[in-house]
């Protein structure tokens, strides 16, 4: 008797989950707002909505409330020398950390996934660094590069013929440049990394019996299958250079500010917080129109070329 009155409640049960799991398959709107529905909302809420209001103030003379229109902070911004002064150099820091991590990433990516035999250890190698945090990781640097420590040691002694060798990298845009290139280096390396280990690697062979050398064979046939992953790594180092501040804050000296420490400075330190919304907004419509124009001409990667 027991039994049977069991059997009847699971039965049940069962019919009712596979008859919602039969109107949820038929009903596709409720599917959209069941699956889909939470990921727009937090975009809306936690990326479009923030960025709205950060547009919104960039346009008053103050917080609201009792803040005015005005177009000030553009005016402002357009027609003060400095300020374009450290956007050609955020662009020119930009394109140099890309290039070198471009050229430094693709070669070590290119030598683990085609000539090592431990690849999984060389991968945590180069992902150990992001288990450390970004600014440990900075003030590493300071301790390495500053006057008196292990690299000022090591050139002297190696160098112990010259007398009083001073290579000033901290706080100059070189430490800029170098804080950006080991920060941004593993982010490139990774996606290069899968675009090279899972290229056809007899097409290489190929090159070769067809008698090609090594260097046609990289260009006209490595290159061309590794596109998408040099493609995606540039864009995951341009991208956040191009709006970096800890870095060349802790790293760089009173001249070679970028757009990103502009921004910070208006906000913890001016509290301008109107004319920081308008760098802000000047930066994101840039980054916008950029990658707008470059997915027009080449078509958005690992999406386009499926």
């Amino acid at each position: 008797m027991s039994n049977k009155n069991l059997q009847i409640p699971a039965e049940w049960a069962d019919q009712k989950i596979n008859s919602a799991l039969q109107y949820l398959r038929d009903q596709e709107n409720l599917q959209l707002l069941l699956f889909i529905g939470p990921v727009i909302t937090i975009i809306f809420g936690g990326l479009i909505i923030p960025v709205l209001y950060m547009v919104l103030i960039s346009f008053l003379n103050g917080l609201p409330p009792g803040a005015e229109f005005t177009l000030e902070n553009y005016q402002k911004l357009v027609s003060t020398d400095a300020y374009f002064k450290i956007g050609v150099r955020t662009v020119i820091l930009t394109i140099q950390t890309t290039v070198i991590v471009l050229v430094l990433g693709y070669i070590l990516s290119y030598s683990i996934a085609m000539f090592s035999k431990r690849k999984k250890i060389l991968l945590l190698l180069v992902i150990l660094p992001f288990w450390t945090n970004y600014l440990v990781r900075n003030f590493a640097l300071i301790a390495i590069f500053q006057d008196g420590g292990p690299f000022d040691q090591i050139i002297n002694n190696v160098f112990f013929f010259i007398e009083d060798i001073d290579l000033d990298i901290l706080y100059s845009r070189s430490g800029v440049l170098l804080g950006l290139v080991y920060s941004f280096l593993p982010v490139a390396a990774l996606p290069m990394y899968a675009s090279i280990s899972r290229m056809d690697k007899s097409l290489i062979s190929a090159s070769k019996d067809l008698g090609a050398g090594p260097i046609k064979t990289f260009i006209y046939v490595t290159l061309p299958q590794t596109k998408d992953g040099i493609f995606v790594g540039t864009l995951l180092v341009a991208v956040p250079t191009f709006g970096a501040f800890v870095t060349p804050a802790m790293l760089g000296g009173p001249n070679d500010n970028m757009l990103g420490r502009l921004i910070e400075l208006q906000y913890m330190e001016v509290f301008d917080i109107p004319f920081g919304s308008a760098l802000a907004t000047v930066i994101s419509l840039v980054v916008i129109i950029v990658l707008g124009i470059v997915f027009t001409k080449v078509g958005v990667p690992l999406i386009d070329n499926e």
